[in-house]
């Protein structure tokens, strides 16, 4: 069974994209970074939390962050596959899109009216 970890590459675009916000402060770019770098261990199977703690002391923290939610994510994509696969495609399938709503007015509640003379 192959596992596609969509889950994990989404989180690791978000952080690529925050590193890139002209507001970005040096040090909240480094945190980014370093939460990067966790979920791509996390994703590779590495674990540099040793010369993370040593080299880069002020972003530990945030680099430990990411490799925990990285390994999470990956047991949470691999237990979604085994569902999927388990049921067929019954019941609920991977969630890497935003579910889709139909919104048509006729399913839209009826308006409310208020009596401001009171």
């Amino acid at each position: 069974m192959i596992v596609e970890p969509t889950n994990i590459i989404s989180r690791i675009e978000w952080c690529r994209l925050q590193q890139q916000l002209p507001s970005v402060t040096c040090e909240e770019r480094a945190g980014w970074l370093a939460e990067e770098a966790g979920l791509v261990d996390a994703l590779f199977g590495r674990d540099r939390t040793a010369s993370m703690r040593e080299e880069h002391r002020s972003q530990f923290t945030r680099y430990q962050n990411g490799l925990e939610d990285g390994r999470a994510l990956l047991c949470f994509d691999q237990i979604n596959s085994r569902w999927h696969d388990t049921y067929g495609g019954v019941g609920p399938g991977p969630l890497t899109a935003p579910a889709q709503m139909d919104r048509r007015p006729s399913q839209a509640p009826p308006p409310v009216h208020v009596d401001a003379r009171r």
